[in-house]
């Protein structure tokens, strides 16, 4: 605070007389072992619960299109696995995301261990943020614009470079990208609330085109490499590897698709940088995409954390995604089982 003097003292905080010199924080004995699976779209989740429930693993399903939480007494489950799309608001669920910042932030707050927390789910819900983290480990990315609104591209339109894609910051399957091919066509459409959808912040991207026309993904669970594959979308940018996944056409009037390719001897230096990137973000499961140019270079386009594994490139590889997503779930949960007691916040007053 600064008195009227301008001098400045140091702030303090104010609790009532009971509590100076207490813990605001009581200890309270371990429920059962237990996870809270935090989610927004069911259709993904089968796999999953199926999975939970083989490994003998108790769970809650946490949906957040409608729920609530007391900020002193969120805490249930011994652990949460975080499994919010960015992508959720294209369904209809605008509040998800916000609603489930707050939720992870709060769990976190009170000592819960949370898959996938706060710091990775802000990487999952920012394009830009994705970007400055790969750009600070050193590995290429296409050269982007970010815009608050479509008059700011008026100052920049010079500084662009044609062909480029129009995409949101916060994203998933595909959600509201578009191809531009001059500056004739993007002035064209500055006025198009389809196209600058209100609250959002807009990316100007370079466009990258791969060497075989593909993009590359790996998945990992705690640091360790599960899968790889390849996947060459047609008139499409979405390309989720959920089956059954809406593809809205580039080109209307052509069939949108992608398929999709096991990987088995995807280079190694190329999985170390992935792993790498998936570290820094604080992500413990999850996936990264990259393409590799006719030129030589590895540009790496986003990290996703809402892995779904295709059951036709398990059978491919020999692996069991979710089976080896709940081995990681069981070993945490016996690390916090560990603990006599949970950190608890104390009311006052």
């Amino acid at each position: 605070m600064t008195q009227e003097n301008g001098s400045r003292q140091d702030a303090k905080v104010l609790l009532p007389d009971s509590t100076v010199g207490e813990s605001v924080f009581v200890n309270e004995r371990q429920p059962t072992p237990s996870v809270g699976v935090i989610y927004e779209n069911d259709a993904w989740l089968k796999p999953l619960f199926e999975a939970l429930s083989n490994s003998g693993i108790s769970h809650e399903g946490i949906d957040v299109r409608a729920h609530g939480f007391d900020l002193l007494a969120a805490r249930k489950h011994t652990l949460y696995l975080n499994r919010v799309s960015p992508s959720s608001y294209m369904r209809g669920n605008a509040g998800a995301i916000a609603h489930a910042h707050a939720l992870l932030a709060t769990l976190e707050a009170t000592g819960s261990m949370v898959v996938n927390g706060s710091r990775s789910f802000r990487m999952e819900t920012s394009k830009v943020s994705q970007q400055l983290l790969m750009n600070g480990l050193g590995v290429l990315t296409p050269e982007t614009h970010a815009i608050s609104n479509p008059a700011a591209i008026t100052e920049m339109i010079d500084q662009l470079r044609f062909p480029l894609i129009l995409k949101p910051d916060t994203g998933g399957s595909g959600a509201l990208i578009r191809r531009i091919e001059n500056r004739e066509q993007l002035m064209a459409l500055i006025d198009d609330p389809e196209v600058f959808p209100s609250g959002h912040l807009m990316l100007l991207q370079e466009i990258i085109t791969s060497v075989d026309g593909t993009i590359s993904r790996v998945e990992f669970v705690d640091g360790e490499f599960l899968l790889a594959m390849k996947v060459k979308p047609q008139n499409t940018f979405n390309l989720c590897p959920a089956e059954g996944c809406p593809r809205n056409p580039i080109e209307a009037g052509v069939i949108a698709d992608a398929t999709f390719e096991a990987w088995p001897d995807v280079p190694q230096d190329a999985v170390a940088q992935a792993r790498e990137i998936l570290r820094a973000a604080q992500l413990d499961i999850g996936g990264v995409e990259w393409m590799d140019t006719a030129d030589g270079r590895r540009v790496f386009i986003d990290i996703n954390a809402t892995s779904v594994y295709r059951e036709d490139m398990q059978k491919a590889l020999g692996v069991d995604g979710f089976q080896v997503v709940c081995d990681y779930l069981t070993r945490e949960l016996a690390k916090e089982a560990a603990k006599s007691e949970l950190r608890i916040p104390r009311r006052l007053g």
